[in-house]
């Protein structure tokens, strides 16, 4: 049933995009976009559209790669399970009374913690949010603006710094430059390309910016004025992905060790890394490595050694026996069934507007004869456009990065030019896998933040929005005046300021107020 359905390929993801703001319940939501495209495709059978739906998913699940970080999911609920049980947060709460005075000194933290640990979107996210989830509670920092800073360190990072993205990315890149007719490096496209990589460098920036000045507006201003004065990390009428202190009880009366925070994710890390070298160790050099390996799997593995080290550490330590010890590990996995099911919806969801054609209409109906200028915006919007309705920045890489390089050659007849395009490309794909509420990485943050996730997805829009209309005010004037980027990158960075400096002086007695007294 694979095809273009033309504009019918939007109705799926509209449909489960809106309703997770309206009913603010994303499984059924997005079950119900499958549905819907499975009664597109099917002429209106509801019968065939169910079983279709039902395939979908089932397919979903048993793909392996799927499959894998469904189990990582899992065990990273079983390497929390036990850090909370045995105390470590506990432990890592008193630390960090001494340590860490001011709000402030936990956004600057996870800000730069997100960005040193880029080797994988979802690593970022894991770890970040079990260092500081506590301690963000402790000093008043709401669950949505916890979980944007998560959410704004982890694709970013990871798409800018060492990480299995750049194996991807250079592989899509050397699929454009051989169907555009372009000899050249791959790896020399890719370097070029970076500074073009503008939403990612900008949003890196701007989360900065925002930690380090306390100026927030909008939505998020509202959540932070909540947190407070009143102390509630999220609102009354929140649903948080993970609520680990409802769901696991509290930890055991012994004396909190730190070890049993820091060992857990010190094991998950060192066998991360090692999987990433073992399973590309068929690769040369370096770059060879990451174009080999299996980050998938290396999660995987890095995740059963955190859940693995807790067990150890429990019963080393004596902090429980073996019935408690299997009761904790149980827990783990508990924690995460609703997750690992809204990973999987996504996933479904993503496939189906696969079938439908619906990147094939949006390159169809973006790309063809357009002015020279304007490609660069066009780009970046496609791939805005394909990432927030398929909730995948790797698939939007995958589908527009081969077309866009021969599309800009072919127009400007210029190789050097086209071959900053994957960064456009990428920039456009990080907005919407960042807003997207389908995005499993915009649910890992919400997970790992404890936050309500459409909350998190609601108060995090306008600020990706303020960064995209930057970005989209600089690829104007690249395609107009071909602007370095030792002139736009600065220039951005300006603009940037600007705007969060008027937006909270608009806002300012209610920023006055909600602060005083706090820092």
């Amino acid at each position: 049933m694979e095809g273009n359905y033309g504009l019918w390929a939007l109705v799926p993801a509209i449909i489960a995009i809106v309703m997770c703001f309206k009913t603010k319940m994303v499984i059924p939501s997005l079950f119900a976009g499958i549905f819907a495209s499975g009664v597109i495709m099917y002429k209106g059978n509801v019968f065939a559209a169910t079983s279709f739906s039902l395939e979908t998913v089932i397919n979903q699940l048993c793909d392996s790669g799927n499959a894998k970080l469904i189990m990582f999911t899992m065990f990273m609920g079983v390497g929390i399970s036990f850090i909370w049980k045995m105390g470590g947060s506990k432990a890592l709460s008193i630390w960090a009374r001494n340590k860490i005075k001011s709000r402030k000194a936990v956004g600057i933290g996870a800000w730069l913690l997100g960005m040193c640990i880029s080797v994988n979107d979802c690593l970022i996210a894991a770890i970040d949010g079990n260092v500081f989830r506590d301690i963000a509670k402790e000093q008043r920092i709401s669950s949505e603006k916890f979980s944007y800073i998560l959410d704004s360190t982890a694709a970013p990072s990871a798409s800018l710094f060492i990480s299995d993205w750049i194996a991807f990315q250079i592989g899509m890149i050397s699929q454009g430059l051989v169907a555009a007719g372009i000899i050249a490096s791959p790896m020399k496209a890719y370097i070029s390309s970076i500074p073009y990589n503008m939403y990612a460098i900008f949003t890196l920036v701007f989360v900065g910016m925002i930690v380090i000045t306390g100026l927030d507006y909008g939505p998020m201003l509202k959540a932070e004025n909540r947190a407070i004065k009143t102390g509630k990390f999220c609102s009354d009428e929140a649903q948080p992905m993970l609520d680990i202190s409802s769901e696991l009880g509290e930890p055991k009366d012994v004396e909190p060790k730190l070890a049993t925070f820091i060992i857990p994710f010190i094991a998950m890390i060192v066998t991360t890394v090692f999987g990433f070298i073992y399973t590309g160790r068929a690769g040369e050099g370096f770059m060879g490595t990451l174009e080999n390996a299996d980050a998938v799997t290396a999660l995987l593995w890095g995740s059963f050694a955190m859940g693995m080290s807790g067990v150890v550490l429990a019963l080393g330590y004596k902090i429980m026996n073996f019935k408690e010890t299997m009761d904790t590990f149980m827990d783990g996995l508990k924690l995460m069934v609703l997750t690992a099911a809204i990973l999987l919806m996504a996933w479904s969801l993503g496939e189906v507007t696969k079938q439908m054609g619906l990147a094939d209409f949006l390159v169809g109906a973006l790309g063809n004869s357009v002015p020279a200028w304007i490609l660069p915006i066009t780009i970046f919007v496609l791939g805005m456009i394909v990432s927030f309705a398929t909730g995948t920045s790797w698939g939007t890489m995958a589908i527009i990065t081969p077309i866009a390089i021969p599309l800009v050659y072919q127009v400007t007849g210029d190789a050097s030019y086209a071959m900053v395009v994957p960064g456009m490309v990428l920039s456009g794909a990080i907005f919407g896998d960042h807003c997207s509420p389908i995005s499993d990485t915009t649910v890992m943050a919400s997970i790992f933040a404890g936050a309500d996730h459409i909350d998190h997805v609601r108060t995090q829009i306008p600020y990706g929005l303020t960064v995209a209309s930057v970005v989209f005010l600089m690829l104007l004037l690249i395609g107009i005046f071909r602007l370095k980027p030792y002139i736009f990158i600065p220039l951005g960075i300006l603009i940037l300021f600007l705007i969060v400096y008027t937006m909270s002086k608009i806002n300012g007695k209610r920023l006055k107020e909600a602060k005083n007294g706090v820092e």
